[in-house]
């Protein structure tokens, strides 16, 4: 399901179990007189073991329900994404650009979980499952570009065609047994889900621009998007006399899916470029339409297609100004719309975890967001100064958001996504990297700030849906005093995290403090050989954390050789967390709950790296 989400973690470092990777790559350039072809193929893979501990706290009013769980999940990712782009100078006005992409993934994954749910202090349910998921995809895109200048004056016109293709299937097992203690009920559920996705899109876009009087150019750009998206889902539960899954598919949990998607921009704006300022200012004008409609035949008759239209008009500005050749300031602000995940509008009520419903809706509308960005960076070279500040407005029309309905008997929470307007964010930050005037020395700052507004539904059992929302606040405090020379660097750091939460559903106001302190040296001795170290000091407030996740230390060393002539040869030994005191933990508010999550971490290791640089150029 979608939903927006703010998130404060309980540490600054957040990995997710222990991940291990590889990749490989190639690339391929060749120019011609006209031409010009670039190429690049990579391969990524990797391998994560991930133990889990979570605690779910859900936003009620009257009731109070904790959901807590244990997962272990082994999964394995291989990735293949090969690109090319090819320009073709048609003539000295003339240019035509072409660029494919094709991806290819695959994912094999095993699973087991625990999970009890809570309600007032009572235990409700216990659910124990597994399961097995292997997943593949591809998805290939084409653009092609034609340009062409029209006259020295600024006129020229450009048309673009975007093409687009892409397949998914998900083959998954699910077994679990469920109990609930106050009616002392048993249910096991357990399951074979073939899942299966398939698509195309294409785009055609269409660029004028006409000088006018005064510098100026008035630019159209009129664009055409239809994107078609199928999915398909079969459902077989387990048959206890054949002791094997049904040959015939659940039709209450399956269903087959389509989705038309087509969206017209109309843009208008005029555009100058000076020597100290650009401007380009306009308007767009979107009408979108979408037509949803299930197309596996069930014992009543098909429903009509639902088709729903919206019309949506923002204004366009993006704006520069050059105060100098390192000082600018720009200012730009935009609306983009975002169509509905299929399987949010998909009609099927999904019962994989029986504590945990998800139902699709069809009904929902593609969201709209309007986004204002202010951006200023400076950089002195005589001082060598760099300063960047930056402030974002962002509010989404028709945002997809979540509504949870709470059975306070069994401690089942179904979860349906909706459109809800009213969630916006603001935020802003500043840096500053300066030298004093003893060179030697040198200080960085980093401010953030940051206020979310977000919205959801929460009910219990049949009463009217309360409309839950979290006013979040996030601030964080950056400071970094550095001295150098030519022998040894050393820096000292601290840093605050602060966290700010209210929810008006439960009238709960959550407040959390996370500190880092630190410093690194680093140190040349003679014969290339350097020596590198940092220490660093976690402490939390707020989370009701105990243990090293409450506080703890993560000390790092590394040595390094360069060796030959030219120092190609770089031979580098690292240790990581010599105290054994990792911690990997993360929390998660929404508007209907907090979730706080405990990763396993891979604790003490070292690593040996031996770097070997080649220069063939010019040879």
């Amino acid at each position: 399901m979608q939903g927006e989400s703010a998130s404060s973690s309980g540490n600054l470092r957040t990995q997710k179990g222990l991940t291990t990777s590889r990749s490989l790559g190639v690339n391929a350039t060749h120019d011609w007189k006209r031409v010009k072809f670039r190429s690049n193929i990579q391969y990524m893979g990797t391998d994560r073991l991930e133990d889990s501990r979570t605690t779910v706290d859900n936003y009620l009013r009257k009731d109070k329900s904790i959901t807590e769980s244990t997962g272990h999940n082994r999964q394995g990712n291989d990735n293949l994404v090969a690109n090319a782009f090819l320009e073709w100078k048609m003539d000295s006005v003339t240019t035509l650009i072409f660029r494919p992409q094709y991806r290819t993934a695959a994912n094999d994954r095993s699973s087991n979980g625990f999970q009890q749910g809570w309600g007032n202090d009572v235990l409700l349910n216990e659910r124990e499952s597994s399961g097995t998921t292997h997943s593949s995809s591809y998805n290939l895109t084409m653009m092609l570009q034609l340009s062409r200048k029209l006259s020295r004056m600024g006129r020229n016109i450009a048309l673009k065609v975007d093409y687009g293709t892409n397949e998914s299937s998900t083959d998954r097992t699910s077994l679990s047994t469920t109990h609930y203690f106050k009616n002392n009920a048993k249910n096991v559920k357990n399951q074979k889900i073939e899942d299966r996705m398939e698509g195309y899109n294409y785009r055609l876009q269409l660029v004028y621009v006409e000088p006018l009087p005064w510098f100026h150019f008035l630019q159209f750009r009129y664009s055409y998007q239809y994107r078609v998206n199928n999915s398909d889902r079969f459902v077989y539960n387990w048959n206890k006399e054949l002791e094997e899954f049904a040959p015939d598919y659940d039709e209450d949990a399956s269903n087959c899916f389509e989705n038309q998607y087509s969206n017209h921009l109309f843009n208008l704006a005029v555009r100058t470029s000076r020597k100290k300022y650009n401007y380009n200012i306009g308007a767009d004008f979107e009408p979108q339409k979408s037509v949803s409609r299930s197309l596996l035949e069930k014992a009543t008759p098909a429903e009509e297609p639902l088709r729903k239209s919206v019309f949506n008009i923002s204004p366009t500005v993006n704006f520069r100004y050059k105060f100098s050749k390192r000082t600018r300031l720009q200012i730009v602000y935009r609306g983009k719309s975002r169509q509905p995940n299929i399987r949010d509008l998909q009609p099927v009520t999904d019962r994989t975890n029986p504590l945990n419903i998800r139902v699709g809706n069809p009904s929902l509308k593609p969201s709209y967001t309007n986004t204002f960005t202010l951006n200023f960076n400076s950089y002195n070279a005589k001082h060598q100064r760099n300063m960047v500040a930056s402030v974002l407005a962002e509010n989404t029309i028709n945002s997809i958001t979540n509504q949870v309905t709470y059975d306070s008997e069994s401690g089942v929470r179904t979860t349906t996504p909706l459109n809800l307007n009213g969630n916006w964010r603001a935020m802003g930050s500043f840096s500053l990297n300066t030298p004093f005037k003893n060179r030697s020395w040198r200080f960085r700052t980093y401010s953030y700030l940051q206020y979310r507004n977000q919205n959801g539904y929460s009910t219990i059992n049949k009463e009217a849906p309360v409309k839950s929302t979290v006013k979040h606040l996030t601030a964080r405090q950056r400071l970094q005093l550095t001295y150098r020379t030519k022998q040894m660097e050393i820096s000292a750091r601290a840093e605050l995290l602060y966290n700010n939460s209210h929810n008006n559903v439960k009238e709960t106001r959550t407040e959390t403090y996370d500190y880092r302190f630190g410093t690194e040296v680093q140190y040349y001795f003679p014969w290339g050989i350097e020596l590198f170290s940092d220490l660093t000091c976690f402490q939390r407030s707020g989370y009701g954390y105990s243990g090293n996740a409450r506080e703890n230390l993560m000390w790092n060393c590394q040595l390094s050789k360069a060796f030959l002539k030219r120092k190609q040869l770089l031979l580098r030994f690292k240790i990581y967390d010599i105290l054994h005191q990792d911690v990997s933990m993360i929390r998660t508010i929404t508007a209907t709950a907090i979730r706080d999550t405990d990763y396993n971490a891979l604790g003490s290791y070292f690593m040996v790296h031996a770097i070997l640089r080649l220069n063939m150029m010019g040879r």
